[in-house]
């Protein structure tokens, strides 16, 4: 099994609304990696049984490996001017990161 920065990273590149919402991210990791734990309400909807939280990875967990790809490598950065400035991420090298051709940009 993969390391858990690595999923992050694979959902990050695949689906790039991820990069904007920690919330969407844990869910797509969840989704991904850990489909064996969802089961699906009455309704269709996927659900957690509370139990099972304790074998996925957490939201906080996520939330600090995603900061430290995007702030400290510079990798994989929010789509989002908006989550750009909540963050606190550098606007100027987010600009030049969303215009160049960037391999790393996933």
């Amino acid at each position: 099994m993969r390391h858990l920065k690595e999923k992050i990273k694979y959902c990050l590149q695949k689906y790039p609304e991820t990069r904007n919402s920690d919330v969407k991210l844990t869910n797509s990791i969840w989704v991904e990696y850990y489909n064996k734990y969802l089961i699906r309400d009455e309704c269709g909807n996927l659900a957690v049984k509370l139990i099972d939280l304790y074998e996925l990875p957490r939201q906080d967990d996520v939330r600090r490996i995603r900061a430290k790809i995007q702030n400290e490598e510079g990798l994989l950065l929010p789509t989002s001017l908006e989550v750009v400035k909540q963050r606190r991420i550098n606007e100027n090298k987010w600009r030049a990161y969303m215009d160049c051709d960037n391999p790393a940009k996933g």
